[in-house]
Protein backbone atom coordinates (compact mmCIF):
# COMPACT_ATOMS: atom_id res chain seq x y z
CA UNK A 1 0.00 0.00 0.00
CA UNK A 2 1.84 3.26 -1.31
CA UNK A 3 1.40 6.34 0.90
CA UNK A 4 -0.99 8.15 -1.13
CA UNK A 5 -3.60 5.01 -0.23
CA UNK A 6 -2.59 5.31 3.84
CA UNK A 7 -3.79 8.97 3.60
CA UNK A 8 -6.68 8.64 1.71
CA UNK A 9 -7.78 5.82 4.48
CA UNK A 10 -7.19 7.84 7.30
CA UNK A 11 -9.38 10.84 6.28
CA UNK A 12 -12.15 8.09 6.94
CA UNK A 13 -10.20 6.27 10.28
CA UNK A 14 -10.77 2.99 8.79
CA UNK A 15 -11.98 0.50 11.46
CA UNK A 16 -13.36 3.02 13.85
CA UNK A 17 -17.14 4.21 13.25
CA UNK A 18 -17.43 7.79 14.92
CA UNK A 19 -20.51 9.67 14.90
CA UNK A 20 -21.42 12.73 12.53
CA UNK A 21 -19.71 16.23 13.20
CA UNK A 22 -17.21 14.52 15.92
CA UNK A 23 -13.79 15.46 15.66
CA UNK A 24 -10.65 13.20 16.30
CA UNK A 25 -9.60 13.67 19.61
CA UNK A 26 -5.94 14.01 20.75
CA UNK A 27 -3.42 11.70 22.02
CA UNK A 28 -3.70 13.03 25.95
CA UNK A 29 -0.98 11.83 28.03
CA UNK A 30 -2.08 11.72 31.53
CA UNK A 31 -5.68 9.94 30.16
CA UNK A 32 -3.33 7.45 28.77
CA UNK A 33 -1.73 7.16 32.12
CA UNK A 34 -4.98 6.90 33.76
CA UNK A 35 -6.27 4.02 32.15
CA UNK A 36 -3.01 2.24 32.26
CA UNK A 37 -3.31 3.01 36.39
CA UNK A 38 -6.98 1.93 36.17
CA UNK A 39 -6.65 -1.35 34.22
CA UNK A 40 -3.11 -1.92 36.08
CA UNK A 41 -4.62 -1.87 39.40
CA UNK A 42 -6.84 -4.66 38.32
CA UNK A 43 -4.08 -6.59 36.10
CA UNK A 44 -2.27 -6.67 39.69
CA UNK A 45 -4.88 -7.94 41.47
CA UNK A 46 -5.60 -10.87 38.31
CA UNK A 47 -1.65 -11.28 38.26
CA UNK A 48 -2.02 -12.17 42.21
CA UNK A 49 -4.85 -14.84 41.44
CA UNK A 50 -2.99 -15.62 38.82
CA UNK A 51 0.18 -16.15 40.14
CA UNK A 52 -2.09 -18.69 42.84
CA UNK A 53 -3.60 -20.51 40.40
CA UNK A 54 -0.35 -21.10 38.28
CA UNK A 55 1.79 -22.71 41.34
CA UNK A 56 -2.37 -23.91 43.41
CA UNK A 57 -2.66 -26.68 40.75
CA UNK A 58 0.31 -28.32 40.25
CA UNK A 59 0.60 -28.85 44.12
CA UNK A 60 -3.43 -30.21 44.53
CA UNK A 61 -3.21 -32.71 41.72
CA UNK A 62 -1.18 -35.09 40.31
CA UNK A 63 1.31 -34.29 37.25
CA UNK A 64 -0.82 -36.42 34.92
CA UNK A 65 -4.41 -34.43 36.30
CA UNK A 66 -2.65 -31.37 36.20
CA UNK A 67 -1.16 -32.14 32.31
CA UNK A 68 -5.67 -32.68 31.59
CA UNK A 69 -6.03 -29.04 33.02
CA UNK A 70 -3.67 -27.64 31.19
CA UNK A 71 -4.93 -29.02 27.81
CA UNK A 72 -8.73 -27.87 28.48
CA UNK A 73 -6.87 -24.26 29.13
CA UNK A 74 -4.91 -24.60 26.00
CA UNK A 75 -8.08 -25.46 23.59
CA UNK A 76 -9.98 -22.78 25.49
CA UNK A 77 -7.80 -20.37 24.35
CA UNK A 78 -9.09 -20.55 21.19
CA UNK A 79 -13.12 -20.28 21.81
CA UNK A 80 -12.78 -16.62 20.31
CA UNK A 81 -13.48 -18.64 16.77
CA UNK A 82 -16.31 -20.00 17.64
CA UNK A 83 -18.17 -16.37 16.88
CA UNK A 84 -16.64 -16.20 13.24
CA UNK A 85 -15.21 -12.65 13.81
CA UNK A 86 -18.63 -10.90 15.20
CA UNK A 87 -17.26 -9.73 18.44
CA UNK A 88 -14.27 -8.09 16.74
CA UNK A 89 -16.37 -6.40 14.44
CA UNK A 90 -17.70 -4.77 17.12
CA UNK A 91 -15.24 -3.63 18.40
CA UNK A 92 -14.15 -2.44 15.46
CA UNK A 93 -17.35 -0.29 15.32
CA UNK A 94 -17.35 0.88 18.59
CA UNK A 95 -13.81 1.97 19.13
CA UNK A 96 -13.77 5.92 19.59
CA UNK A 97 -17.10 6.31 20.33
CA UNK A 98 -19.32 6.90 23.94
CA UNK A 99 -20.89 4.48 25.37
CA UNK A 100 -24.28 6.07 25.28
CA UNK A 101 -23.86 5.98 21.23
CA UNK A 102 -22.61 2.22 21.36
CA UNK A 103 -25.66 1.33 23.93
CA UNK A 104 -28.30 0.92 21.89
CA UNK A 105 -26.47 -1.85 20.03
CA UNK A 106 -25.02 -3.93 22.83
CA UNK A 107 -28.53 -5.97 23.78
CA UNK A 108 -29.12 -7.39 20.06
CA UNK A 109 -25.74 -8.06 19.25
CA UNK A 110 -25.59 -10.65 22.68
CA UNK A 111 -28.80 -12.13 21.22
CA UNK A 112 -27.03 -12.58 18.01
CA UNK A 113 -24.30 -14.09 19.87
CA UNK A 114 -25.88 -16.35 21.68
CA UNK A 115 -28.09 -17.34 18.77
CA UNK A 116 -24.89 -18.40 16.74
CA UNK A 117 -23.77 -20.26 19.25
CA UNK A 118 -26.31 -22.46 20.29
CA UNK A 119 -26.45 -23.05 16.12
CA UNK A 120 -22.70 -24.11 16.22
CA UNK A 121 -22.33 -25.41 20.02
CA UNK A 122 -25.20 -27.78 19.68
CA UNK A 123 -24.68 -29.70 16.72
CA UNK A 124 -20.70 -30.63 17.47
CA UNK A 125 -21.92 -31.43 21.27
CA UNK A 126 -24.48 -34.35 19.70
CA UNK A 127 -21.42 -35.44 17.18
CA UNK A 128 -19.11 -35.25 20.02
CA UNK A 129 -21.69 -37.39 22.02
CA UNK A 130 -22.03 -40.39 19.31
CA UNK A 131 -18.11 -40.61 17.73
CA UNK A 132 -16.99 -43.62 18.57
CA UNK A 133 -13.62 -44.52 20.37
CA UNK A 134 -13.32 -41.24 22.19
CA UNK A 135 -11.62 -41.30 25.50
CA UNK A 136 -13.65 -39.83 28.10
CA UNK A 137 -11.02 -37.56 29.44
CA UNK A 138 -10.72 -35.98 25.89
CA UNK A 139 -14.65 -35.94 25.47
CA UNK A 140 -15.13 -33.99 28.64
CA UNK A 141 -12.57 -31.86 27.77
CA UNK A 142 -13.82 -31.15 24.05
CA UNK A 143 -17.60 -30.43 25.52
CA UNK A 144 -16.13 -28.12 28.25
CA UNK A 145 -14.22 -26.15 25.70
CA UNK A 146 -17.63 -26.05 23.80
CA UNK A 147 -19.70 -24.56 26.12
CA UNK A 148 -17.12 -22.56 27.86
CA UNK A 149 -16.90 -20.70 24.45
CA UNK A 150 -20.17 -19.28 25.09
CA UNK A 151 -19.39 -17.93 28.44
CA UNK A 152 -16.55 -16.39 27.14
CA UNK A 153 -17.13 -14.81 24.18
CA UNK A 154 -20.23 -12.81 26.09
CA UNK A 155 -18.01 -11.26 28.43
CA UNK A 156 -16.01 -10.70 25.69
CA UNK A 157 -18.56 -8.78 24.33
CA UNK A 158 -19.40 -7.01 26.85
CA UNK A 159 -15.59 -5.82 27.94
CA UNK A 160 -15.27 -4.43 24.35
CA UNK A 161 -18.19 -2.34 25.02
CA UNK A 162 -16.59 -0.48 27.88
CA UNK A 163 -13.33 -0.98 26.04
CA UNK A 164 -14.44 0.88 22.74
CA UNK A 165 -15.67 3.63 25.09
CA UNK A 166 -13.20 3.93 27.37
CA UNK A 167 -14.59 3.27 30.55
CA UNK A 168 -11.60 0.86 32.06
CA UNK A 169 -12.77 0.88 35.53
CA UNK A 170 -15.09 -2.02 34.99
CA UNK A 171 -12.96 -3.47 32.46
CA UNK A 172 -10.18 -3.43 35.35
CA UNK A 173 -12.19 -5.18 37.61
CA UNK A 174 -13.23 -8.05 35.45
CA UNK A 175 -10.19 -8.68 34.41
CA UNK A 176 -9.47 -9.81 38.29
CA UNK A 177 -12.59 -11.69 39.19
CA UNK A 178 -12.64 -14.76 37.25
CA UNK A 179 -8.83 -15.81 38.39
CA UNK A 180 -9.42 -14.62 41.93
CA UNK A 181 -12.84 -16.79 42.23
CA UNK A 182 -11.72 -19.35 40.44
CA UNK A 183 -8.89 -19.73 43.59
CA UNK A 184 -11.56 -19.09 45.82
CA UNK A 185 -13.81 -21.79 44.38
CA UNK A 186 -11.13 -24.15 44.40
CA UNK A 187 -10.09 -23.76 47.97
CA UNK A 188 -13.94 -24.48 48.87
CA UNK A 189 -13.87 -27.13 46.47
CA UNK A 190 -10.49 -28.75 48.75
CA UNK A 191 -11.86 -28.54 51.86
CA UNK A 192 -14.22 -31.66 50.29
CA UNK A 193 -11.89 -33.68 48.16
CA UNK A 194 -8.54 -32.96 45.88
CA UNK A 195 -10.32 -31.64 42.75
CA UNK A 196 -9.73 -33.40 39.79
CA UNK A 197 -9.59 -32.12 36.07
CA UNK A 198 -12.91 -32.19 35.17
CA UNK A 199 -13.90 -30.77 38.45
CA UNK A 200 -11.63 -27.81 38.24
CA UNK A 201 -12.88 -27.27 34.73
CA UNK A 202 -16.98 -27.12 36.39
CA UNK A 203 -15.22 -24.43 38.62
CA UNK A 204 -13.44 -22.42 36.18
CA UNK A 205 -16.48 -22.03 34.00
CA UNK A 206 -18.44 -20.84 36.80
CA UNK A 207 -16.22 -18.45 37.81
CA UNK A 208 -16.56 -16.87 34.69
CA UNK A 209 -20.36 -16.68 35.20
CA UNK A 210 -19.40 -14.79 37.90
CA UNK A 211 -17.76 -11.81 35.48
CA UNK A 212 -20.13 -11.99 33.10
CA UNK A 213 -23.34 -11.13 35.90
CA UNK A 214 -21.14 -8.40 36.78
CA UNK A 215 -20.69 -7.13 33.42
CA UNK A 216 -24.06 -7.46 32.39
CA UNK A 217 -25.21 -5.51 35.69
CA UNK A 218 -22.85 -2.55 34.52
CA UNK A 219 -23.31 -2.61 30.92
CA UNK A 220 -27.37 -3.40 31.29
CA UNK A 221 -27.89 -4.15 27.67
CA UNK A 222 -31.49 -3.87 25.84
CA UNK A 223 -32.51 -6.39 23.68
CA UNK A 224 -34.71 -4.72 21.60
CA UNK A 225 -32.61 -1.03 21.73
CA UNK A 226 -31.13 -0.82 18.29
CA UNK A 227 -32.61 0.58 15.19
CA UNK A 228 -31.09 -2.67 12.82
CA UNK A 229 -32.35 -6.53 13.84
CA UNK A 230 -29.95 -8.72 15.45
CA UNK A 231 -29.18 -10.35 12.19
CA UNK A 232 -28.69 -7.77 10.21
CA UNK A 233 -26.01 -6.46 13.02
CA UNK A 234 -24.52 -9.84 12.89
CA UNK A 235 -24.05 -10.10 9.62
CA UNK A 236 -22.47 -6.32 9.51
CA UNK A 237 -20.12 -7.07 12.11
CA UNK A 238 -19.54 -10.67 10.99
CA UNK A 239 -18.13 -8.83 7.49
CA UNK A 240 -15.83 -6.61 9.07
CA UNK A 241 -14.40 -8.96 11.89
CA UNK A 242 -14.11 -12.66 10.21
CA UNK A 243 -10.15 -12.07 9.47
CA UNK A 244 -9.58 -10.23 12.64
CA UNK A 245 -10.96 -13.60 14.52
CA UNK A 246 -9.02 -15.56 12.23
CA UNK A 247 -6.05 -13.62 12.07
CA UNK A 248 -6.03 -13.65 16.17
CA UNK A 249 -6.52 -17.41 15.87
CA UNK A 250 -3.47 -17.56 14.08
CA UNK A 251 -1.90 -15.17 16.49
CA UNK A 252 -3.02 -17.54 19.32
CA UNK A 253 -1.87 -20.90 17.60
CA UNK A 254 1.50 -19.00 16.82
CA UNK A 255 2.33 -18.42 20.81
CA UNK A 256 1.01 -22.02 21.63
CA UNK A 257 2.94 -24.10 18.68
CA UNK A 258 4.92 -25.30 20.61
CA UNK A 259 2.24 -26.50 23.10
CA UNK A 260 0.69 -28.12 20.39
CA UNK A 261 2.78 -30.29 19.41
CA UNK A 262 4.27 -31.07 23.10
CA UNK A 263 0.40 -32.65 23.78
CA UNK A 264 0.12 -34.28 20.82
CA UNK A 265 3.64 -35.77 19.92
CA UNK A 266 4.39 -36.17 23.38
CA UNK A 267 3.35 -38.04 26.97
CA UNK A 268 1.36 -36.13 29.06
CA UNK A 269 4.55 -35.85 31.76
CA UNK A 270 6.04 -34.08 28.98
CA UNK A 271 3.36 -31.82 28.23
CA UNK A 272 3.08 -30.89 31.85
CA UNK A 273 6.56 -29.68 32.96
CA UNK A 274 6.09 -28.08 29.46
CA UNK A 275 2.78 -26.18 30.09
CA UNK A 276 3.75 -25.39 33.62
CA UNK A 277 6.83 -23.49 31.80
CA UNK A 278 4.45 -21.61 29.74
CA UNK A 279 2.20 -20.75 31.95
CA UNK A 280 4.76 -19.01 33.96
CA UNK A 281 4.64 -16.14 31.46
CA UNK A 282 0.98 -16.01 32.55
CA UNK A 283 1.41 -12.56 34.55
CA UNK A 284 3.88 -10.54 31.96
CA UNK A 285 1.12 -12.09 29.05
CA UNK A 286 -1.68 -10.59 31.33
CA UNK A 287 0.21 -7.22 31.33
CA UNK A 288 0.27 -6.88 27.89
CA UNK A 289 -2.93 -7.31 27.12
CA UNK A 290 -4.51 -4.75 29.58
CA UNK A 291 -1.86 -2.54 27.94
CA UNK A 292 -3.04 -3.65 24.62
CA UNK A 293 -6.07 -2.87 25.70
CA UNK A 294 -6.00 0.75 26.39
CA UNK A 295 -3.63 1.33 23.94
CA UNK A 296 -6.58 0.59 21.03
CA UNK A 297 -9.35 1.89 21.86
CA UNK A 298 -6.48 5.31 22.53
CA UNK A 299 -4.74 5.01 19.38
CA UNK A 300 -8.20 4.63 17.34
CA UNK A 301 -8.69 8.27 17.75
CA UNK A 302 -5.30 9.79 16.27
CA UNK A 303 -4.25 11.20 13.56
CA UNK A 304 -1.70 9.50 10.93
CA UNK A 305 1.51 11.06 11.88
CA UNK A 306 0.96 11.23 15.31
CA UNK A 307 0.09 7.02 15.38
CA UNK A 308 3.62 6.96 14.03
CA UNK A 309 5.03 9.17 16.29
CA UNK A 310 3.43 7.00 19.18
CA UNK A 311 4.37 3.70 17.64
CA UNK A 312 7.98 4.33 17.92
CA UNK A 313 7.58 6.08 21.58
CA UNK A 314 5.86 2.90 22.35
CA UNK A 315 7.51 0.14 20.84
CA UNK A 316 10.94 1.91 22.86
CA UNK A 317 9.12 1.73 25.92
CA UNK A 318 8.21 -1.91 25.64
CA UNK A 319 11.82 -2.83 25.05
CA UNK A 320 12.75 -0.62 28.25
CA UNK A 321 10.05 -1.87 30.71
CA UNK A 322 11.31 -6.05 29.31
CA UNK A 323 14.57 -5.66 29.99
CA UNK A 324 13.89 -5.26 33.81
CA UNK A 325 11.59 -8.81 33.07
CA UNK A 326 14.53 -11.29 33.22
CA UNK A 327 14.78 -11.31 36.72
CA UNK A 328 11.42 -12.42 37.70
CA UNK A 329 13.32 -16.09 36.56
CA UNK A 330 15.13 -15.94 39.88
CA UNK A 331 12.36 -15.61 41.91
CA UNK A 332 10.10 -18.15 39.71
CA UNK A 333 13.53 -20.66 40.66
CA UNK A 334 13.55 -20.18 43.97
CA UNK A 335 9.75 -21.00 44.32
CA UNK A 336 9.52 -23.57 42.54
CA UNK A 337 12.79 -25.24 44.05
CA UNK A 338 10.99 -24.80 47.12
CA UNK A 339 7.56 -25.54 46.61
CA UNK A 340 7.00 -27.71 43.72
CA UNK A 341 10.41 -29.73 43.57
CA UNK A 342 8.23 -32.30 40.61
CA UNK A 343 8.73 -29.29 38.11
CA UNK A 344 12.40 -28.37 38.40
CA UNK A 345 12.72 -29.98 34.96
CA UNK A 346 10.30 -26.86 33.68
CA UNK A 347 12.80 -24.51 34.92
CA UNK A 348 14.82 -24.43 31.51
CA UNK A 349 12.19 -23.99 29.51
CA UNK A 350 10.33 -21.04 31.22
CA UNK A 351 13.96 -18.93 31.58
CA UNK A 352 13.78 -19.15 27.59
CA UNK A 353 10.57 -18.31 27.07
CA UNK A 354 10.75 -15.75 28.83
CA UNK A 355 12.69 -13.83 26.01
CA UNK A 356 9.71 -14.00 23.41
CA UNK A 357 7.59 -11.91 25.79
CA UNK A 358 9.04 -8.56 24.16
CA UNK A 359 8.04 -9.85 20.66
CA UNK A 360 4.70 -11.16 22.52
CA UNK A 361 4.01 -7.67 23.20
CA UNK A 362 5.21 -6.13 19.94
CA UNK A 363 2.55 -8.09 18.33
CA UNK A 364 -0.18 -7.67 20.40
CA UNK A 365 0.04 -4.17 21.61
CA UNK A 366 1.40 -2.77 18.62
CA UNK A 367 1.07 -4.64 15.26
CA UNK A 368 -2.40 -5.70 16.02
CA UNK A 369 -3.83 -2.30 16.76
CA UNK A 370 -2.04 -0.63 13.87
CA UNK A 371 -3.10 -3.97 10.93
CA UNK A 372 -6.43 -3.08 12.26
CA UNK A 373 -7.05 0.33 12.32
CA UNK A 374 -5.59 0.90 8.99
CA UNK A 375 -7.91 -1.95 7.57
CA UNK A 376 -5.25 -4.49 6.80
CA UNK A 377 -7.33 -7.15 8.86
CA UNK A 378 -6.30 -9.32 5.45
CA UNK A 379 -2.65 -8.83 5.41
CA UNK A 380 -2.24 -9.48 8.98
CA UNK A 381 -3.77 -12.70 8.80
CA UNK A 382 -1.89 -13.57 5.90
CA UNK A 383 1.07 -13.12 8.04
CA UNK A 384 0.18 -14.53 11.09
CA UNK A 385 -0.97 -18.16 8.60
CA UNK A 386 2.46 -17.57 7.49
CA UNK A 387 4.23 -17.19 10.85
CA UNK A 388 1.75 -20.47 12.07
CA UNK A 389 3.19 -22.66 9.02
CA UNK A 390 6.78 -21.91 10.22
CA UNK A 391 5.98 -22.29 14.08
CA UNK A 392 4.41 -25.40 13.64
CA UNK A 393 6.94 -26.93 11.31
CA UNK A 394 9.72 -25.52 13.51
CA UNK A 395 8.12 -27.26 16.96
CA UNK A 396 7.39 -30.37 14.99
CA UNK A 397 10.95 -30.69 12.99
CA UNK A 398 12.84 -29.92 16.79
CA UNK A 399 10.31 -32.64 18.32
CA UNK A 400 10.91 -35.53 15.90
CA UNK A 401 14.41 -34.97 15.69
CA UNK A 402 15.92 -33.93 19.22
CA UNK A 403 13.13 -35.19 21.57
CA UNK A 404 14.38 -32.42 23.58
CA UNK A 405 11.99 -29.78 25.73
CA UNK A 406 14.34 -27.18 26.24
CA UNK A 407 15.17 -26.84 22.06
CA UNK A 408 11.07 -26.49 21.61
CA UNK A 409 11.56 -23.81 23.84
CA UNK A 410 13.84 -21.76 21.63
CA UNK A 411 12.48 -22.83 18.38
CA UNK A 412 9.29 -20.91 20.05
CA UNK A 413 11.17 -17.63 20.58
CA UNK A 414 12.81 -17.73 17.52
CA UNK A 415 9.20 -18.32 15.40
CA UNK A 416 8.36 -15.32 17.40
CA UNK A 417 11.26 -13.12 16.31
CA UNK A 418 10.90 -14.17 13.31
CA UNK A 419 6.95 -13.30 12.80
CA UNK A 420 7.65 -9.70 14.60
CA UNK A 421 10.35 -8.50 12.25
CA UNK A 422 8.20 -9.61 9.22
CA UNK A 423 5.17 -7.62 10.73
CA UNK A 424 7.69 -4.75 11.28
CA UNK A 425 9.00 -4.84 8.10
CA UNK A 426 5.39 -4.79 6.45
CA UNK A 427 4.30 -2.14 8.60
CA UNK A 428 6.99 0.31 7.67
CA UNK A 429 5.63 2.69 5.83
CA UNK A 430 3.29 3.77 8.10
CA UNK A 431 5.31 3.32 11.43
CA UNK A 432 8.32 5.13 10.10
CA UNK A 433 10.41 2.40 11.42
CA UNK A 434 14.00 1.34 10.27
CA UNK A 435 16.59 -0.87 10.36
CA UNK A 436 18.12 0.75 12.83
CA UNK A 437 15.43 0.86 14.88
CA UNK A 438 15.25 -3.21 14.49
CA UNK A 439 19.17 -3.37 15.69
CA UNK A 440 18.09 -1.48 18.75
CA UNK A 441 15.73 -3.72 20.30
CA UNK A 442 17.84 -7.10 18.92
CA UNK A 443 20.76 -5.49 20.86
CA UNK A 444 18.89 -4.64 23.87
CA UNK A 445 17.43 -8.25 23.59
CA UNK A 446 20.90 -9.83 22.95
CA UNK A 447 22.76 -8.11 25.89
CA UNK A 448 19.78 -9.06 28.19
CA UNK A 449 19.88 -12.15 27.28
CA UNK A 450 23.73 -12.39 28.00
CA UNK A 451 23.28 -10.61 31.05
CA UNK A 452 20.92 -12.96 32.33
CA UNK A 453 22.66 -16.13 31.19
CA UNK A 454 25.89 -14.62 33.20
CA UNK A 455 24.03 -13.85 36.21
CA UNK A 456 22.23 -16.60 36.53
CA UNK A 457 25.52 -19.05 36.31
CA UNK A 458 27.93 -17.31 37.79
CA UNK A 459 26.12 -16.26 40.63
CA UNK A 460 24.54 -18.21 43.49
CA UNK A 461 22.43 -16.20 45.71
CA UNK A 462 19.71 -14.34 44.80
CA UNK A 463 20.04 -11.32 46.58
CA UNK A 464 23.15 -10.64 44.29
CA UNK A 465 21.86 -11.83 41.18
CA UNK A 466 19.31 -9.48 40.68
CA UNK A 467 21.29 -6.32 41.54
CA UNK A 468 24.17 -7.44 38.96
CA UNK A 469 21.63 -8.21 36.02
CA UNK A 470 20.52 -4.91 36.78
CA UNK A 471 23.96 -2.98 36.72
CA UNK A 472 24.64 -4.81 33.69
CA UNK A 473 21.78 -3.84 31.26
CA UNK A 474 21.78 0.00 32.79
CA UNK A 475 24.38 1.01 30.13
CA UNK A 476 22.65 -0.23 27.01
CA UNK A 477 18.83 1.17 28.87
CA UNK A 478 21.02 4.50 28.64
CA UNK A 479 23.12 4.08 25.57
CA UNK A 480 19.94 3.44 23.51
CA UNK A 481 16.61 4.22 25.65
CA UNK A 482 18.16 7.38 27.48
CA UNK A 483 15.48 9.49 26.37
CA UNK A 484 12.15 7.45 26.25
CA UNK A 485 13.23 7.05 30.04
CA UNK A 486 13.15 10.20 31.17
CA UNK A 487 10.28 10.92 28.74
CA UNK A 488 8.88 8.49 31.06
CA UNK A 489 9.54 9.88 34.29
CA UNK A 490 8.57 13.02 33.12
CA UNK A 491 5.15 12.27 32.44
CA UNK A 492 4.90 9.78 35.57
CA UNK A 493 5.85 13.23 37.64
CA UNK A 494 3.33 15.37 35.26
CA UNK A 495 0.60 12.73 36.29
CA UNK A 496 1.11 12.16 39.52
CA UNK A 497 0.93 15.82 40.15
CA UNK A 498 -2.34 16.82 38.22
CA UNK A 499 -3.59 13.94 40.37
CA UNK A 500 -2.85 15.25 43.15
Amino acid sequence: MTSVETTSLLVENPGVVREEGTKSEQWKPSAIVSDFATLGAGTALAAVFNTLMVFLIPRLVSVEEYGYWRLFLLYAGYVGFLHFGFVDGALLRWAGRTLETIHHDVGPSWKYLVLQHAAVILPLCAILGVVPRVPGHIRIVCAGVLVFGLIVNSVTLLQYSLQGARVFRPVAVAAAIPPGAFVALVFVCRLRSTPTANELTVLYGVAWMVVLLYLWARVRPRLGSSSESSWSLGKKLTAVGWPVVLANTAFGLVQSADRLVVSSAMPIHDFAQYSLAASTMFVPVTAILAISRVFFSHAAVLEHEDRAKIYARVSRLLLAAWSLLPPYFFVLQAFVQRFLPKYIPSLPMAGVLLFAVIFVAGIQILHTSYFYLYERQREFLYLSLGALAVGLFVALAITVKLRSLFAIAVGQVGALAFWWLLNEWTLRRITGQSGRDWLRVFSVVGWSAASFAFTLWSVARMSLRIPLYYALVACILWFCLGDDLRFSWRLVRASAAGAS
